[in-house]
């Protein structure tokens, strides 16, 4: 005698119908299934997994556990369940049984009420097509709309007698929740009255008609279908809403064609795409709207924010806002894509995790986002099953170009996406590059990528899109690492065609800085190589731009691996490279390691037989040395014999040599000639046209005036100089903090603390988002000039900590700035309590000594 099966996973003994108008049967006692009252062809072993999920339907079911009951006390591979699995979904569609990745499958189908054993077999019309057996619902209860006001007016206004608007939009963002509004707005007027029918439930293109004559409540009699909508339409001033018609579309715009002729019915069709009419008004819905990146609102408008938080009060009357909630608020918003079906479930899940442990869970969202209404669809009940129905739609090309759209981060080109899905050439005429302008020509269309209004356009999946593709990916085996493989050496040959300083072509590469994190991510794993040529080329771009720090964090996060005999097996130029920008973003940081890794970038570029590159590379020797001495002058001899040995340079490598140079001069004390070169380098960047180089020359020169003690030409420059940063792109700028710095220096030197003091927040802010020291060492100074000597004293332990903490040594001014407010501490309050403070403010973190210098 077998033993009793677990309770949890007994069988049902009564028939169970379920699917779109209820065409399936299962009746166990028979072991048979019925589509359409006729059996179908499954094998005993995919009718025991069908029993064994619909006996727990909607409920997660284990792969264990489906082996454990189908192949009892057999040894199987899981390979043998993906195949019945794959075998139930030929027959009953890919929306009847859910995968939960790495888990198990969930049975969700709608399932209507059981029938007895036996009953009559459902009946079918005579193309053997089920007729819509559940009769389409009136709109359901409008709940309040958040955010679309603008919206719903503009679908209103649109919505005249004769008119066909389908409201488009990707799953989730909230079609059917604006359309009930428009509902209930027609029902309003003198006259209005609305027919809902929801399409997702219906599976053949002959049911739709039947569907709204149900709404019409007038059912349709043997015959045309068609002459007989028109009868009992003729003469009525009604609205027809067609919800969820994406998988139905040829089915909708012809109902929509025959609807036309009628002058006095108005068309409402909620879709993932357009139904491609001449006469089709289409409105696109994007996500709720989002409050900007590094901001958080003062208080709630009227966008996701305000979505997500009447919605979790919804959950917890309790539930209040506070300062400290709104940025985990906006970041749950941020990374839902401001979609309000993600949102409501994020929100219901709030009360027993709180808002930080649902911000910390969605790196799971699949997982966590499973709360969804319990009167919603089936494939709203969770947000993977929102996503699943949209990606089952596609064909078996495009689901592999989602997919592998997936491996991008903060969008792409038709370059990059041809790179990485086609495998192939990229040439105008190649079949495959058409292929994939074809492919995202439909996911666009269904709502599945977004596309700029650039010129050339660039595309993005949303974030929450982006997961389902990369979990999608992760399930087919070899895929991902293929994809990412293509990707990072997409990525790698765009990034090698930088031509630094190029102003023209700097946005195409910084707007691809989140690819590189993704593909360097992966490549310091995979491919040391394309890891150190894409560190080096990021870096580069970068240079000028907010994402400097990050980008040198990724370039030494790699010195381990090159330093290593695997580093120093590549190709002698592609190690050149690396320490050539390495060397160059150690000199930023005054890292005393900079010198030592430029002579090495110099050694490996001398027998390459590249004398710009190797120009290049004694340029940042040169720059790299912050004391004079012998190895200042051999850098600098070694820097004119290979400016000798090279064809005539250009402006460009004319300013890498003559801003070398006048380095060396400022490292030698000889403040004239320093003076002097920093002048030069300014009409030389102006002949480039490179606004980032004349900023950079410009912040020179206040800092050069400052050293020569000409503090209030300093100021007069300074400010200047902030003036057109502040024009240009400001806090984006990243020569702010060394302007900032030199018109701090001027300022205070000539008495103007109340307006340093005020440059004081801003300076600390740029010295923490660019990663630099430059702005530090003039606040004590500042603070010791407005009489507040334990701030000075405190500050000075912070900044040489600051200092030492990076392996760093100010140089000589900032060293004197430092030098010079201990004393006046020292005379102010004695060396003994001073020598107390500066312990004091070693431990201050930033945040802290940020306040601290603002008082």
């Amino acid at each position: 005698m077998s033993e009793p099966k677990p309770e949890h996973l007994a069988s049902p003994s009564s028939p169970l119908r379920f699917g779109p108008a209820g065409r399936f049967e299962l009746q166990p006692t028979e072991r048979r299934l019925l589509v359409d009252g006729q059996p179908a062809a499954l094998g005993a072993r995919a009718l025991d997994v069908l029993i064994t999920l619909a006996s727990r339907p909607d409920r997660l079911v284990s792969k264990n556990e489906l082996l454990d009951r189908v192949w009892s006390g057999l040894v199987v591979e899981e390979a043998n369940l993906q195949v019945q699995i794959s075998n139930l979904r030929k027959v009953l569609g890919g929306d009847a049984i859910a995968t939960v990745p790495g888990r198990g499958y969930r049975f969700v189908a709608p399932v209507l009420a059981g029938v007895a054993s036996g009953a009559a077999p459902m009946a079918s019309t005579a193309d053997g097509v089920p007729p819509a057996a559940v009769p389409a619902s009136p709109a359901p209860r409008a709940r309040r709309l958040v955010g679309r006001d603008a919206d719903l007016a503009r679908l209103q206004a649109r919505l005249q007698p004769g008119a066909c608007v389908t409201l488009v939009g990707p799953a989730g963002v909230g079609k059917t929740s604006l359309a009930r509004a428009a509902a209930v707005h027609v029902a309003s007027l003198a006259g209005g009255r609305s027919v809902w029918v929801d399409v997702a439930p219906l599976s053949h293109a002959e049911q739709l008609a039947a569907a709204l004559a149900r709404a019409l409540e007038a059912p349709l009699a043997d015959g045309e279908a068609a002459p007989q909508l028109l009868r009992a339409l003729q003469g009525q001033s009604l609205l027809v809403v067609l919800d969820n018609a994406e998988h139905l579309v040829q089915a909708c715009a012809e109902l929509a064609t025959l609807l036309a002729t009628l002058p006095g019915v108005r068309l409402l069709v909620t879709s993932q795409l357009p139904l491609g009419l001449a006469d089709e008004q289409v409105q696109r819905l994007e996500p709720l709207a989002i409050p900007p990146p590094g901001t958080v609102p003062a208080e709630l408008g009227d966008d996701a924010l305000a979505l997500l938080v009447e919605r979790i009060q919804s959950a917890d009357q309790r539930f209040t806002v506070g300062a400290a909630g709104l940025t985990a608020l906006r970041d749950i918003c941020e990374q839902l894509d401001g979609l309000p079906l993600a949102l409501e479930m994020a929100a219901a899940r709030v009360p027993l995790m709180g808002l930080q442990g649902v911000r910390d869970a969605l790196a799971q969202r699949f997982t966590l986002l499973t709360r969804g209404h319990r009167d919603a669809p089936m494939r709203h009940r969770t947000l993977h099953n929102a996503l699943d129905w949209s990606y089952r739609l596609l064909g078996d090309e495009e689901q592999r170009l989602f997919r592998a759209l997936g491996v991008f981060a903060g969008g792409f080109t038709l370059e990059l996406a041809v790179a990485v899905a086609a495998d192939a050439s990229d040439a105008p005429d190649s079949p495959a590059r058409w292929a994939v302008i074809d492919g995202l020509a439909t996911l666009a269309d269904r709502s599945l990528i977004t596309v700029s209004a650039d010129d050339p356009p660039r595309y993005r999946l949303l974030d929450t899109m982006r997961a389902f593709a990369l979990q999608a990916m992760a399930e087919s085996a070899g895929e991902l690492a293929a994809v990412r493989r293509q990707h990072a050496a997409a990525l790698t040959a765009l990034f090698m065609r930088y031509i630094p300083g190029d102003t023209t072509t700097s946005g195409l590469y910084l707007a691809e800085i989140e690819n590189a994190r993704e593909a360097i991510g992966w490549a310091q794993g995979h491919d040391l190589r394309q890891a150190a040529l894409l560190t080096a080329r990021a870096a580069r771009v970068s240079t000028f731009h907010v994402w400097r720090n990050e980008c040198t964090q990724w370039l030494r996060a790699l010195h381990p691996a090159m330093v290593s005999p695997a580093g120093q097996a590549l190709p002698p130029e592609v190690q050149a490279i690396w320490w050539t920008e390495m060397a160059r973003t150690a000199t930023f940081l005054g890292d005393p390691q900079a010198s030592a890794a430029a002579r090495h970038a110099l050694d490996l570029w001398r027998p390459l037989q590249q004398p710009m590159q190797a120009l290049f590379a004694a340029v940042v020797w040169v720059r790299s040395i912050a004391q004079a001495g012998d190895e200042l002058d051999e850098a600098c001899a070694a820097l004119q014999a290979q400016a000798a040995a090279t064809p005539p340079p250009s402006a460009r490598e004319r300013f890498w040599l003559h801003g070398a140079l006048t380095k060396a001069a400022l490292v030698r004390g000889d403040y004239a000639a320093t003076l002097e070169g920093r002048l030069t380098e300014v009409t030389l960047a102006q002949e480039l046209g490179s606004d980032d180089m004349v900023e950079t020359a410009e912040s020179n020169v206040v800092n050069t005036l400052n050293v020569l003690h000409r503090h209030a030409e300093a100021a007069e420059r300074g400010r200047a100089l902030l003036s057109r940063i502040d024009r240009r792109n400001g806090d984006e700028n990243a020569n702010l903090p060394w302007a900032l710095a030199g018109l701090l220096e001027a300022l205070t030197e000539t008495g103007r603390l109340d307006e340093a003091r005020a440059l004081v927040p801003r300076a600390c802010a740029a010295s923490r988002r660019f990663n630099s020291l430059a702005p530090l060492p003039m606040m004590p100074l500042l603070a010791a000039a407005q009489g507040r000597f334990e701030a000075a004293a405190r500050l000075v332990g912070q900044v040489r900590q600051r200092f030492e903490s990076r392996g760093a040594t100010p140089e000589r001014d900032e060293n004197e700035l430092i030098e010079r407010a201990l004393h006046v501490a020292e005379q102010a309050l004695g060396a003994g309590l001073v020598a107390a403070l500066v312990r004091q403010g070693r431990a201050l973190d930033e945040d802290a000594a940020a306040a601290l210098a603002a008082g």
